[in-house]
Formats: structure tokens, C-alpha cells, sequence
């Protein structure tokens, strides 16, 4: 009797049991996920009712829909040259059979299920961004020299968590299904409000962008979901602010960038309070925050006086690995102050530790909680980009290259390149295009779209594409709209990074594409049409 209860129990519960151990590891770590998957796949064998599970595996058309993407890519091997590549690619879109065939075959969870299962996910990502947060404020302590390295898993996989809760928390205020009618809608704006903060505090850009636009998107296409028009006037204003407001912002940082405060030095100034010569590069127009870098130089001073302090020479490492001599004039440049005797002994024992952390500009550190020093940053590299061509340790400019050899390859491989193929390939182009990439940063390109047209050409992408679109239609999940969220989450974050190419960023995909084409309450799925009544 006792094992009969048990069996009951596993063929009832596993399913739900192993998706909650897989939503609660999604922030966390990518091993769990791992585990958390090859169960979820395992119990579609073994909680019984084999003549449903077969039912579906051979008559579901959407799940064979998203099982072909991983054909695509077994038939890309024909074409494979470096198996070893190849076969790590297999092995890692496995997932594109493993996830959908557990979740398509497991017993229907029901309503309260689901939205507890969502509900859970929202609270794990909030802790995790809870943890990361005294990683950023105390990371010293952690040993943390960049703020998007305290995330338990990739920022931009993290970002793309933060963002799908904040569309779960949006939901859960405006139609208060099961759970999120318990709580108070001022502790949900709350909840989201801190989940907005933390995603400007880790500074990812992609992550930033990806929020901004998926949220314009979503606004935009429920205004005609009002029949008021009153409330259709103001969500365009409010859509209007949406859409203005990054732009002032930019701005405003683009002008503090392009301020130039140094004058041309007068023959009083050539000189340090020494008696010693300065060197000027007028040339060379790089600033730190209006700043030359290249003027008021006194290289012996600077030498001598940062010996003095430190023991070290400038030609030693930083924890960067630059050489500080490179970091330390452009620190003081962003401080205002002379590169010379004078300009180090005002240093302090806090700007010493940054310049050997490797801190090139005193904003990084002093307004670490702000969006500005990453906004700045950008501007930075894009002009030292421009200037010199130079691309390396400057995440932009790198991905600038990445574009460049990903194009250089598919003007020459229409078909595409097949799979596995993508390092040989991407090592010639960088070859061929005479990129000043560094070999250590040449990598294949941060776009899921142009990943795919190298892969598979335009028609492989087109199919992939159409696959996944094919899947949400004949389920009739586009009027889902946290469905809709995910996918425009998605659409747009992919053209910053190539998320179904990591392991966290496929397995979230998969499994909640899944969860909502297969487990969705009903009037999820006609959420759309109730916004439309109201």
C-alpha cells in the first residue's frame, strides 16, 4: 500500500516537483539546471501513462516543431570539418529535445500550480539579485573587480530573468491571478521597483536595452487593447516619456563626454612647480572627463613620486593588465590633475588601490550605483575605437569585430558554414578582414541571428525562425502576453548576445516557451481579449 502511495505520488507530483527545483535554479547555478532537466526529462519515462506520452510524441505537430530545430543543426554536421566542435554543439542543442519532449509529455499542472511554479521563479531571482547586491556594495570583500561578474550565473542570462519577472510582477497587478491576489499591489510595484534598480545597478547595457525596448514594445501594442479613449491617450503620453526620456539622457552624457576643459597652456605653465618640463601630445585628443590625457606630462616626476608610494614601477601590471603607467595618467587626468609629482601626492589611499585595480577614471568607482560611468565608458570606447581602430578590452569595439568577420563570412558562405565549423571559420575571417583583435579576444559573433545565418545561411535561419513561430501559433499562445513578453524579450535581446547559444539562456527559453504552450491556464491564453473589455 505504502509503495503504491508512493507511486501515486511521483506519477501526481514529479513533474511539478522537478520544474520548481529547475525555476529556483535558473539565478543560481548552472549545474542545478543541468540536474534539474535530465529529471525532468527522465520522468516523461517514468511516471507511466506510456499511451499518452507516446500519443503526443507522435501526433503533437508542435513538438515536433521544436524537436526539427535540433535537426537542423544534426544536418549541419554533414558539412562539419572540427567534430569536436560539432559534437560539443549537438550535445549542447540537445536541449531542444530534452526539454520540450518532458514538458510536452508531463501531466497537465493545474492553475494554482502554475502560478505558484512562476510566482517561485520571480522570488529565487529576486534573491539571487538580493546576494549580488552586497557582492556590488562590499566587493572588495568579494574580490569583485566588475560589478556584472556578481550575478550566480551570465549578466545578460541574469538580465533576461530580471526582465520576464518584472513582466510576471506587471501581470500580477493589473489581472491578480492565484498568489499574486495575496499580496498588496503597492508590494508588488515595490518588488518590481527593486528588480528595475538592481538591473541598473549591474550595468548591462544589453540587459538595460533589452528591458527598455521589450517594455516600449508591450506598451505600445496594448494602447489599442483600451476601448477608452482617454486611457489610449494616456499610455501614448506615457509611451511618449517611455521613449524620450533614455534619449535626454544620452544626450546629456554625450555632452559631458564631448567637454573639453583644458585650454592651450600658456609658456608659465610648461613647467611643474619643480622646475622640470612637461610633454604635451596636442595631437592626441583623448580625454578623461574633459580632460587631456596626453597633456602635463612629466614622466620623470611621475616615476619617481609613484615609486615613493607604492615600490612599484610603472611598467609593472595592474589587476587589469594594463601597465599602470597607462592607467595612472589617464586616473589622473579624470581627477583634474597634473601627471607629475604634485598630481600623485594628492592621491589618495583609496585612488592608489584603484589604479592598481585598474580603475582608469575615479567615476567608475565614485559612482559605481550609477548608469553614467557605463553610458560613459561606451562613449569612450567609441571614440578611442574610431580614432585608433583599436579594439581590445573595449566590449563594444570587440563586438564591432565580431559583426565585421560574422558578415565577412556569410557574403562568402550564402549556404552557411554547418555545424561546428564556426571557430575555423571565425579564426580565417579575422585573418582576412586584418582585425587588431588580439587572438585571446577573437570569438565568434554576439548575435543570434547573424549566429545562425553563419551556421545555416539565411534560409536555415528563416527555418529556425519559422519553427519556433509555427509552435506558439498552432497552440494558440499569441495571445498569451507573457508569451508575447518572452518573445519580444527575446527578439530583442538576441541581437546583443546569441541567447540560445548558452547553456542558462536555451534552457530558460525552452522550458517556459514549453511550459506556456503546454501548461497555460486557459485565460492566460485570453488574456488579450480580457484587457480588451476593460
Amino acid at each position: 500500500m505504502m509503495v503504491q502511495k508512493i507511486l501515486a505520488f511521483i506519477k501526481e507530483y514529479s513533474f511539478y516537483i522537478f520544474a520548481i527545483a529547475l525555476v529556483a535554479s535558473f539565478p543560481f547555478s548552472e549545474s542545478l539546471i543541468s540536474i534539474s532537466v535530465g529529471w525532468i526529462f527522465l520522468q516523461a519515462f517514468l511516471t507511466g501513462n506510456y499511451k499518452y506520452k507516446l500519443n503526443v510524441l507522435f501526433s503533437d505537430r508542435t513538438l515536433w516543431a521544436l524537436l526539427a530545430v535540433f535537426f537542423v543543426y544534426l544536418i549541419g554536421c554533414l558539412f562539419c570539418r572540427d567534430w569536436e566542435t560539432g559534437l560539443y554543439e549537438l550535445r549542447k542543442t540537445m536541449f531542444w529535445i530534452i526539454i520540450p519532449i518532458g514538458v510536452a509529455s508531463a501531466r497537465k499542472i493545474n492553475e494554482k500550480q502554475f502560478w505558484t511554479l512562476l510566482f517561485i521563479f520571480v522570488v529565487f531571482v529576486t534573491l539571487s539579485t538580493f546576494v549580488a547586491a552586497v557582492k556590488i556594495i562590499f566587493q572588495e570583500k568579494f574580490y569583485i573587480t566588475d560589478i556584472r561578474d556578481a550575478s550566480f550565473v551570465s549578466h545578460v542570462s541574469f538580465s533576461f530573468q530580471i526582465i520576464f519577472s518584472l513582466f510576471i510582477l506587471i501581470y500580477g497587478v493589473l489581472i491578480r491571478p492565484y498568489l499574486f491576489r495575496k499580496i498588496k499591489p503597492l508590494l508588488v510595484i515595490v518588488w518590481g521597483v527593486w528588480l528595475v534598480v538592481y538591473l541598473v545597478m549591474q550595468k548591462s547595457l544589453i540587459g538595460i536595452i533589452s528591458f527598455y525596448a521589450s517594455g516600449l514594445i508591450i506598451v505600445l501594442w496594448t494602447i489599442g487593447l483600451f476601448e477608452s479613449k482617454n486611457k489610449r491617450k494616456i499610455l501614448r503620453y506615457i509611451a511618449s516619456l517611455f521613449l524620450l526620456l533614455p534619449f535626454i539622457y544620452l544626450g546629456y552624457v554625450a555632452m559631458k563626454f564631448q567637454e573639453v576643459k583644458d585650454e592651450m597652456p600658456l609658456k608659465e605653465q610648461m613647467h611643474t612647480v619643480n622646475g622640470n618640463p612637461y610633454s604635451f601630445k596636442f595631437e592626441n585628443k583623448q580625454r578623461e572627463n574633459g580632460h587631456y590625457v596626453h597633456w602635463f606630462i612629466c614622466k620623470r616626476e611621475l616615476e619617481e613620486a609613484w615609486h615613493n608610494k607604492t615600490n612599484l614601477s610603472l611598467n609593472d601590471k595592474d589587476a587589469a593588465g594594463y601597465r599602470i603607467y597607462y592607467t595612472l595618467i589617464r586616473y589622473l587626468t579624470s581627477k583634474g590633475l597634473k601627471k607629475d609629482a604634485q598630481g600623485v601626492n594628492e592621491l589618495t589611499e583609496k585612488d592608489i588601490e584603484n589604479v592598481l585595480n585598474g580603475v582608469s577614471n575615479h567615476i567608475f568607482v565614485d559612482k559605481k550605483y550609477s548608469l553614467y560611468p557605463r553610458i560613459y565608458q561606451t562613449f569612450w570606447e567609441i571614440e578611442e575605437y574610431t580614432n585608433t581602430g583599436n579594439p581590445n578590452n573595449q566590449s563594444l569595439s570587440q563586438r564591432i569585430e565580431y559583426v565585421k568577420a560574422a558578415y565577412h563570412i556569410i557574403k562568402h558562405n550564402i549556404w552557411g558554414i554547418g555545424t561546428g565549423n564556426y571557430k575555423i571559420e571565425f579564426a580565417k575571417a579575422y585573418n582576412e578582414i586584418n582585425t587588431k583583435l588580439k587572438p585571446e579576444f577573437r570569438f565568434h559573433v554576439h548575435n543570434q541571428y547573424l549566429g545562425y545565418m553563419v551556421k545555416f545561411g539565411f534560409l536555415g535561419m528563416f527555418i529556425i525562425l519559422a519553427l519556433l513561430i509555427f509552435s506558439i501559433y498552432n497552440k494558440h499562445q499569441f495571445r498569451n502576453i507573457l508569451m508575447l513578453a518572452l518573445l519580444v524579450i527575446l527578439f530583442v535581446s538576441n541581437f546583443g548576445e546569441a541567447i540560445l547559444e548558452t547553456h542558462v539562456g536555451l534552457t530558460f527559453f525552452l522550458f517556459f516557451i514549453s511550459i506556456f504552450i503546454w501548461h497555460s491556464p486557459d485565460e492566460l491564453s485570453k488574456s488579450l481579449n480580457k484587457r480588451k473589455t476593460k
